[in-house]
């Protein structure tokens, strides 16, 4: 790399990481000032950032990093996802006796991503590509963890929630109480919600940020599982921490 290259990407990083340790952002005086540089020679330098996508201008002026660079970190974060979490399901799968699923959040939905089978010769479905609603699964709760109330209001709606169980939430406010009380847990446990001969719990994965990213879901037949859910969401919770520790790590490599 020639010596202006290398001073061109170092200015960059320095750029990107002003904005970044600044919560609310940065006007472009502040980021002159953050970085010791005239405002003209700033402004120059934060304007194709933003035409880029790298950065994003807000209405207030305010610079942020911007969809394409979270696009860019997304995707990291997704490989170390998928190349590590394998392991980490089929040892839970061999613990718990039943198939593990790896789950991320799509819209009001969730979206499997991976599964691991069990032994068993009747077992929840292998939902590998296929979503389900977020308001009655456990994924969905934990994936839900780090929203604010309000978010998860304007996610729902104000309109009652389609149900296919009498046991699952029919309101954002139902769920928000049963939100709650997963979050003090620090995983979930669901009761035929989704469907009345299953029961689940999930905890979330977070990547080196400590930003959820996906999470890990037991689910199985009642009459099998029911009597365990309370030992099986801890091991659920386990596999979900060694998951995120084996993320954080790879990220310091």
């Amino acid at each position: 790399m020639s010596e202006g290259a290398r001073s061109t990407a170092a200015r960059l990083l320095a750029a990107l990481e002003a904005i970044s340790n600044s919560r609310d952002g940065l006007t472009v005086a502040e980021f002159a000032r953050a970085l010791g540089r005239d405002k003209s020679i700033a402004s120059r330098q934060l304007r194709p950032l933003v035409d880029l996508g790298v950065l994003e201008r807000g209405p207030d002026g305010r610079h942020r990093l911007g969809w394409r660079l979270f696009t860019l970190a997304a995707r990291a974060g997704d490989q170390r996802l998928l190349l590590l979490a394998p392991p980490v399901m089929r040892r839970l799968s061999d613990l718990s006796g039943e198939r593990v699923h790896l789950s991320v959040l799509h819209g009001r939905e969730v979206l499997t991503i991976l599964s691991e089978s069990s032994r068993q010769m009747i077992e929840a479905v292998d939902w590998v590509g296929r979503t389900a609603p977020v308001h009655c699964t456990s994924s969905g709760r934990v994936l839900l963890f780090d929203h604010r109330d309000d978010d998860v209001r304007c996610l729902l709606g104000d309109e009652r929630l389609a149900v296919r169980s009498s046991a699952a939430p029919a309101t954002a406010e139902d769920f928000l109480r049963r939100l709650c009380e997963a979050r003090k847990l620090g995983y979930a446990l669901v009761d035929g919600e989704f469907d009345v001969d299953l029961v689940a719990a999930a905890a979330p994965v977070r990547d080196f940020s400590g930003r959820i990213v996906a999470s890990i879901n037991v689910s199985a037949p009642a009459y099998r599982l029911k009597e365990r859910l309370w030992h099986t969401g801890r091991q659920v919770a386990s596999a979900a921490a060694h998951l995120s520790k084996a993320i954080s790590s790879q990220a310091d490599h």
